[in-house]
C-alpha cells in the first residue's frame, strides 16, 4: 500500500475512501474498535484496544479503514509473520448498517491484491469460525462470513484448526478453519503452514507450547502435507470433509 489515502473502487460508492491505519486519527480508530470490531467478535477472538492502538502507531502490519467522511464503515487488519512469510488476515468487519454495500467484498478483492504486491507474502491466511459448529449469534453469522469468502475466491486448507489463547486468561477457540483469500494455486508448501503455526502459537502462548502441548502437536501433524511436502487447497464447498479437531484427538 502506498502512503497516500486511496479512493475506493467499485462496487463501493465513490464518495467512500480507504485510508491506511497509520494515517487514521485516534478518534476514527477508536470508533472502528468500539463500534465495529467489538460488536463483531467475541472477547476470546478480539485484540484489546491497547494492542490495536499500538499496532497502528508502530505500523506493525497492514491495515485499512473504509471511511464515509470521518466515520468508519469497516476495515481490515493484517499481521506479517517473518519466518514463514505468511500474512495473516486478522480481522475484517463492516458496520451492520453498512453491510450489503460491497465493502467487505472490495476489501478482499481490491485491497488484498495491493497487499500482496507490496508485501509479497508467501501465503495469505485467514482464520474463521466453522459454521458447522458455531451458530449465528449477537456477534456474527459464521455461515454468512463463509459465503463472503466463497464469493471472493477463497480456498480452504484441509485441516481443522483452533485459535491460540490471545492473552493470559483467555481460552483457545476451537472449531475454526484456515482459509486462503484469493489463492488460486492447487497446493502450498506444508513447511510454510507449519512454520506459521509455530510463529503464531509461540507469539500468543510462548515457545513451550510447541514441544509440550499435545493439542498443538496434533494440530501440527495436520499441516505435514503429502509425500512432496505440499498441502492441497480445497474449494470451500469441501468443508464437510474437514474433521472436527476435538473428535480426532480423543
Amino acid at each position: 500500500m502506498s502512503s497516500r489515502t486511496q479512493q475506493i473502487s467499485a462496487p463501493i460508492p465513490s464518495n467512500l475512501k480507504i485510508v491506511e491505519l497509520r494515517e487514521t486519527d485516534e478518534t476514527a480508530l477508536r470508533s472502528f474498535y468500539t463500534e465495529i470490531l467489538t460488536p463483531a467478535f467475541p472477547p476470546d477472538e478480539l485484540i484489546t484496544w491497547d494492542e490495536l492502538h499500538e499496532a497502528a502507531a508502530a505500523d506493525l502490519g497492514p491495515g485499512v479503514l473504509v471511511l464515509d467522511g470521518e466515520t468508519p464503515l469497516g476495515g481490515m487488519l493484517g499481521e506479517i509473520y517473518p519466518r514463514s512469510g505468511v500474512l495473516l488476515l486478522s480481522y475484517i468487519a463492516v458496520r451492520p448498517e453498512a453491510r450489503g454495500r460491497g465493502i467487505g467484498q472490495t476489501l478482499l478483492t481490491d485491497v488484498i491484491p495491493q497487499w500482496r504486491a507490496a508485501i509479497r507474502p508467501s501465503l495469505v491466511i485467514a482464520e474463521i469460525e466453522d459454521p458447522r459448529f458455531h451458530q449465528p449469534n449477537t456477534y456474527s453469522d459464521p455461515e454468512a462470513r463463509l459465503r463472503l469468502y466463497q464469493r471472493t475466491g477463497s480456498t480452504l486448507l484441509p485441516m481443522p484448526f483452533f485459535q491460540p489463547s490471545l492473552r493470559p486468561g483467555v481460552p483457545r477457540v476451537f472449531d475454526m478453519l484456515l482459509i486462503c483469500p484469493g489463492e488460486t494455486v492447487p497446493a502450498v508448501p506444508a513447511k510454510v503452514v507449519g512454520t506459521f503455526l509455530d510463529e503464531y502459537f509461540e507469539l500468543c502462548e510462548g515457545s513451550e507450547v510447541l514441544t509440550t502441548d499435545p493439542e498443538y502437536q496434533a494440530l501440527q501433524r495436520f499441516s505435514e502435507g503429502d509425500d512432496d511436502g505440499q498441502l492441497p487447497l480445497w474449494p470451500l464447498d469441501h468443508l464437510p470433509e474437514i474433521p472436527r479437531f476435538i473428535e480426532v484427538i480423543q
